[in-house]
């Protein structure tokens, strides 16, 4: 995203007005999801590949989980440790989450209506996109009523690239800028996105973003794209998930 997973590299620096999904959704494929979320300037619009077309422009403001040890994975793969260190910092600051089973978070958004479960359906797998490499955990979660692609990405830019934004911009919604417990830059806030499904009217759903650099240069980012026009978890939630020392590269 430049929020830098967040920013998807498709968008570049000036998006422009509309954009291809068939097109990005390929390229998310080819480069598997080079990054799940997306900036918008005051002058862009951007089309994301989740399900029947979520947009996202600037605009208006706007059961419990098993417990999971991080520290229990010491003798594990990357990919396990990782899917252990997020579902922990996932279960610490919500401890109501609920998974879909069975859904698919990005290309069909059908599926996100189907039964909930305890058991976390969550994959974590390596990126290397073409600023960054690093690891990406994803799933549909629920909360109440709310149901959302839920994604957390850490990572470290390759030599020579910069991702930014580091500060609030034009189109950020409930921007906030702080410095975390160990010198961290952590940036949230909310952007305006809605659904368009094909032959229907377009829906507004609640699109959030946390992310924080950390002072060796890594970056982990925690997006949230709900089904509905509410939220999934609050910035503090996400801001929390994304500081845990635990989310790290190995």
């Amino acid at each position: 995203m430049t929020y830098r997973q967040i920013f998807d590299e498709a968008i570049g620096d000036a998006p422009p007005t509309a954009v291809d999904v068939d097109g990005l959704v390929a390229r998310e494929g080819r480069r598997r999801r080079r990054r799940m979320g997306a900036y918008a300037s005051a002058t862009a619009v951007l089309a994301l590949a989740l399900g029947a077309g979520l947009v996202v422009q600037p605009g208006a403001s706007g059961g419990p989980a098993p417990a999971y040890s991080a520290a229990s994975a010491t003798a594990r793969t990357q990919p396990e440790r990782l899917r252990s260190a997020m579902l922990a910092a996932l279960d610490r600051e919500a401890a109501d989450l609920r998974w879909v089973r069975g859904a698919d978070p990005v290309t069909d958004h059908k599926t996100w209506n189907g039964p909930l479960t305890d058991d976390p359906q969550w994959s974590v797998k390596p990126f290397r996109w073409e600023s960054m490499t690093g690891w990406f955990g994803v799933g549909v979660a629920a909360r109440g009523t709310v149901r959302s692609y839920l994604a957390v990405n850490v990572g470290r830019p390759l030599p020579g690239q910069a991702i930014g934004p580091d500060e609030c911009r034009e189109g950020m919604i409930d921007c906030r800028s702080l410095t975390g417990p160990n010198g961290e830059r952590v940036l949230t806030y909310d952007v305006e996105g809605y659904r368009a499904p094909p032959a229907s009217p377009r829906q507004r759903v609640a699109v959030r973003y946390a992310h924080v650099e950390r002072t060796d240069g890594t970056q982990v980012t925690v997006q949230a794209h709900s089904s509905s026009d509410r939220h999934l978890l609050t910035a503090e939630e996400m801001a929390a998930v994304a500081l845990d020392p635990e989310i790290r590269l190995g």
